[in-house]
């Protein structure tokens, strides 16, 4: 279980967020949606140690993680940045196996065994074939894929993703985000991502939070949903809206 508790974080000393408390399960897809200079990334930021908050802790099965070292807390979380900072030439296998880093002490390298955990980790999102491809050269919607391979190879309980389908077209969005949840589900993980567009957290996501200038101002679980609660929620946020249902999915239109 992850626990959020009384998160105040910001930067030189002005708070962005402040007294955020959640509580996320594993096998639990959660969504972070909010307006532009919500807090959004602050958070995500906070949780992940990149961050140190103003006040406020982090705890998984009851230890604070914030308290540990980088590479041991790198152990426990994993984030995927909205956009990739590989700009060289590497292949797809190498650049997965680079999430293997905080198990090896200084002098080691990646064995025999890692190279075919990494293997198989890309055979999950069906990219095996790409395994000795030059990483630049695939389409970004892959290439998010292998960033999400590399955050696997960590085997962290914990997988933040930071607005990682934002410059993503319409088949690569809903590509990464089902093969993100279908292994949280299978690998009983917790996964907690930052969006813009509510329609899909509402198709992908268990539980949605929103924050408001900086404040959480309200967290629900998707399956409880229903037309009259999405309006009442949502208008306040982006103004005139409309709810339409198709089948048992619902869809936010302006």
């Amino acid at each position: 279980m992850l626990n959020i508790e009384n998160m105040n974080a910001g930067y030189n000393g002005k708070s962005i967020i402040s007294n955020i408390s959640l509580s996320i399960k594993p096998g639990e897809f959660t969504a972070i949606l909010g307006l532009n200079g919500a807090g959004k990334t602050t958070l995500l930021k906070t949780i992940s140690g990149l961050l140190k908050p103003i006040d406020g802790n982090v705890f998984l099965n009851g230890e604070n993680i914030l308290l540990l070292n980088e590479k041991e807390r790198a152990k426990h979380i994993s984030f995927m940045p909205q956009s990739h900072s590989v700009v060289y030439d590497i292949k797809v296998i190498d650049l997965v196996l680079m999430g293997v880093t905080p198990y090896l002490s200084f002098f080691q390298s990646p064995n025999s065994e890692d190279r075919k955990k990494a293997y198989e980790i890309l055979e999950t999102i069906a990219m095996e074939q790409y395994s000795e491809k030059n990483f630049l050269h695939l389409s970004e919607g892959q290439k998010q894929l292998i960033i999400m391979a590399r955050s696997l190879m960590q085997n962290s309980e914990i997988m933040l993703f930071d607005e990682p389908v934002s410059a993503l077209d319409f088949i690569n969005k809903h590509l990464v985000l089902s093969n993100i949840k279908k292994i949280l589900e299978k690998q009983n993980k917790i996964g907690v991502i930052t969006l813009h567009d509510p329609n899909l957290a509402l198709n992908y996501c268990d539980k949605i939070m929103i924050i408001d200038e900086g404040k959480l101002y309200v967290e629900f679980l998707t399956k409880d949903i229903s037309e009259n609660l999405l309006m009442d929620i949502f208008s306040k946020m982006y103004g005139e809206i409309g709810v339409v249902r198709h089948k048992d999915k619902f869809v936010i239109v302006r």
